[in-house]
């Protein structure tokens, strides 16, 4: 059941920090994939403009967060996105969303992914890359493919891709 009317999506804050290490690591603790805070905090202070939150019932209920690569690669944990992140890279890759548990089942997946989708177009990106561990049908949605499957830290994942067309700049 979709419930995305009433919700906001904005770029994270400082102060979102601890909330959306909380849901990364409800999401992924139990597959040994939760990031450490710290993490975030690069991500926020490298790309803001990719690092989104969503807002419902008054509380951060979902996240997104990406960077600008130059080559596709696998993504890897709590890597530091100073040297991962370029300006001018044209791949963006998604490298952490989540959502609090008490709100999946209302498409705030799908409408995280389709925020970080208007991100790719808005910084003229047409290529992603993500790496998830049980999320493939939430990806396949928007139509990413797998193109590999591997192991981090002996869980199994799936690395996806997906182009999208951009939009001419008028």
């Amino acid at each position: 059941m979709s419930d995305t009317n009433n919700v906001l999506v904005r770029n994270v804050r400082d102060q979102d920090i601890p909330a959306v290490a909380e849901i990364d690591a409800e999401a992924f603790t139990a597959y040994g994939t939760a990031e450490k805070p710290e993490t975030f905090q690069l991500r926020l202070k490298t790309f803001p403009y990719g690092f989104l939150i969503l807002i419902a019932e008054n509380e951060i209920a979902a996240f997104g967060c990406s960077e600008k690569w130059l080559t596709e690669r696998e993504p890897g944990l709590d890597e530091d996105p100073a040297t991962t992140h370029h300006i001018d890279g044209r791949i963006l890759c998604i490298t952490a969303m989540a959502v609090k548990a008490n709100f999946r089942g209302r498409g705030y997946g799908l409408l995280m992914l389709d925020k970080l989708i208007e991100v790719a177009h808005r910084e003229s990106r047409g290529q992603f890359i993500v790496e998830t561990t049980h999320a493939q049908g939430l990806f396949k949605k928007r139509g990413f493919k797998t193109l590999r499957k591997g192991t981090e830290r002996e869980v199994s994942l799936d690395v996806m891709s997906l182009t999208v067309k951009l939009h001419d700049k008028k």
